[in-house]
């Protein structure tokens, strides 16, 4: 079970830095992921896409995830 908390070490931010409406995102992503409701990509794990999604909303950009599965 990955919490905020968890992601944002793993992220290498200073938790200080971080403004409220960025952690807003990055609680609905880690509560996706919680219930399995990620993007899929056939390269990377859930894990790795969980971060590279919470990296795009640190940094303020939409990451390239190569691989993604799109459900209709």
């Amino acid at each position: 079970m990955m919490t905020v908390e968890t992601l944002i070490i793993k992220l290498g931010v200073n938790p200080k830095e971080i403004s409220k409406a960025e952690l807003i995102l990055l609680t609905s992503l880690v509560k996706r992921y919680n219930h399995g409701y990620m993007r899929r990509s056939i390269y990377f794990s859930y894990e790795e896409v969980l971060i590279k999604e919470a990296e795009g909303i640190i940094h303020g950009y939409l990451p390239e995830i190569d691989g993604i599965i799109y459900e209709d």
